[in-house]
């Protein structure tokens, strides 16, 4: 009786969920060396219909590891040549801590209403209900500091070898393998907790 209840104790101490994420199933390292501290990094694109189906699991992992996760955006899905655009518009948006709002309205326009951004008045139109002036867009997007964070997050997807959307880079060493939980009864859940036991691997 004592060494069962010993057990029970044992497995909500240790999770058995976090004895189950396996190496090249659920996860691969990609790199020996990770980052000198905890992150999440999440690449993906507003061109791109999985990471808006992932957004809500993608905001679900910001708001349990709030301190780690971080989403950056990557040019390389070009849709009418405004994927840097892109990019400087999301480098912006961090900028001016309005990040929840222009994601929203960004992804809503995009496939909820199934028109497509297309050009930088779309992008001052979308600032624009969101509280920035037009004229202040136009002078912002294009400043050294927004045009160098966009670079930023190019080069991060280059060096990690991010090649689809979206991604998600633990600690700079683990990519996270969506395709490992097909057959998870809560993929959201057992995603999220596969990132905390990479985040504290």
């Amino acid at each position: 009786m004592k060494k069962l209840l010993f057990a029970v104790l044992a497995l909500m101490v240790f999770p058995v969920a976090a004895q189950q994420f396996e190496e090249g199933v659920h996860y691969e390292v990609i790199a020996e060396q990770g980052t000198d501290e905890p992150e999440i990094k999440e690449f993906f694109s507003f061109f791109c219909g999985a990471c808006y189906r992932f957004e809500p699991i993608a905001q679900a992992m910001a708001e349990k590891y709030p301190n780690a996760f971080e989403k950056s955006h990557v040019s390389f899905i070009n849709y009418k040549g405004q994927g840097m655009m892109m990019n400087q518009a999301w480098a912006l948006a961090q900028q001016l801590d309005k990040e929840k709002e222009i994601s929203a309205a960004i992804f809503q326009r995009n496939f909820a209403q199934g028109n497509m951004i297309g050009s930088e008045e779309d992008f001052a139109a979308i600032f624009a209900t969101n509280g920035v002036a037009k004229d202040d867009f136009k002078k912002m997007i294009n400043s050294f500091a927004v045009r160098g964070m966009a670079n930023k997050m190019d080069r991060e997807a280059s060096n990690y070898g991010v090649n689809s959307t979206p991604t998600f880079i633990v600690n700079g060493k683990y990519k996270l393998i969506p395709q490992g939980f097909s057959e998870s009864q809560n993929f959201a859940d057992d995603f999220i907790a596969a990132a905390g036991y990479l985040l504290e691997k």
